[in-house]
């Protein structure tokens, strides 16, 4: 691989662990490179490769887990389904926190699991948007969430709702998440990366104006998911589905999760993030621990072959 086309394989892989690749309803799903049958998973903190069998050992020891992806990964997405059907089968029954359904359709998320729906009819009642998250890709996991009767709850504000007057919502003292927003240690080094990481995951074309407002709708999901995650969570704990820029623990869901002085502020979380790279990349001396430098926080990774999509920048 050139010089050059190694620095475009690096921006996309960027945007896409910046994003999750929430632009995926902009870029049009490919098919899938072929995956290999033995992943590469990185323990970041002791720098080494480790088993799944490892990986799930340290996920059930955890009160919190926070699975990434990268939205139109379907490896992604089976990997997790499978991490889900593991935990279920140690007898663990967290709950599954999914970024994909709103808040505002939790009660009936639960109302269709206890008259038996099936991952379709889950889909409807939670008022999935089929096309943005294209449908369906998530469904493995739910599938699997399903068959194991671990509780599938919604995580999300509402886009709508962010479009409105950002700044009120983030001040309204009555609102579930506002506790964990302003509890949260919340630096000016990380507002400045936070800002830094939208701008680029824009694809540098986003007014400057409206940074701001981004960024506070950013904090104000990953507080709401975090305290969606306390609040479902059961005596097994719980699971986020999200994008791995929500499940970042330097800027994502656990800055508010932990935030001092809340409910299971000092309970264990585990973040992993799901990402992409080709099978020379992982062979390149030094790889994993370059990438976990270059994409701080996360405890693990997991490497899966990129999705085949086209750049998400090119219609901005």
């Amino acid at each position: 691989m050139n010089d050059s086309a190694t620095r475009a394989r690096r921006c996309l892989r960027r945007l896409a662990v910046l994003l999750g690749v929430a632009a995926a309803a902009c870029a049009p799903h490919m098919p899938v490179a072929g995956a290999g049958s033995d992943p590469l998973i990185w323990d970041v903190r002791s720098a080494r490769a480790m088993s799944e069998h490892e990986l799930l050992a340290a996920l059930a020891s955890a009160r919190y887990r926070l699975l990434g992806e990268i939205h139109d990964n379907p490896l992604h997405h089976a990997a997790r389904a499978s991490l889900l059907a593991r935990l279920a089968a140690k007898g663990l029954r967290p709950a599954v926190v999914m970024e994909q359904f709103d808040l505002d359709h939790d009660a009936a998320l639960r109302a269709a699991q206890r008259a038996g729906a099936d991952a379709e009819r889950l889909a409807d009642a939670g008022a999935l948007d089929r096309k943005g998250w294209l449908w369906p890709m998530h469904k493995p996991i739910i599938e699997a969430a399903l068959a194991a009767q671990l509780s599938i709850r919604a995580g999300n504000l509402a886009r709508d709702a962010l479009y409105g007057d950002v700044q009120a919502m983030a001040n309204d003292a009555g609102a579930p998440w506002y506790p964990r927003l302003h509890a949260a240690r919340w630096t000016e080094a990380q507002a400045a990366e936070l800002r830094a990481d939208i701008v680029q995951s824009h694809c540098g074309k986003v007014p400057e104006s409206i940074v701001p407002r981004l960024v506070l709708a950013q904090r104000l999901r990953d507080a709401a998911m975090a305290q969606a995650l306390v609040g479902a969570a059961t005596a097994d704990g719980a699971i986020l589905i999200a994008g791995d820029g929500h499940v970042r623990a330097d800027l994502g869901v656990p800055v508010y999760l932990h935030a001092p002085g809340l409910r299971d502020a000092e309970a264990r979380s585990v973040s992993v993030g799901f990402v992409e790279a080709t099978s020379e990349e992982e062979q390149a001396a030094d790889f994993p621990r370059r990438f976990a430098a270059e994409n701080p926080g996360f405890d693990y990774l997991w490497f899966t072959p990129p999705a085949q999509r086209e750049n998400p920048c090119a219609g901005m």
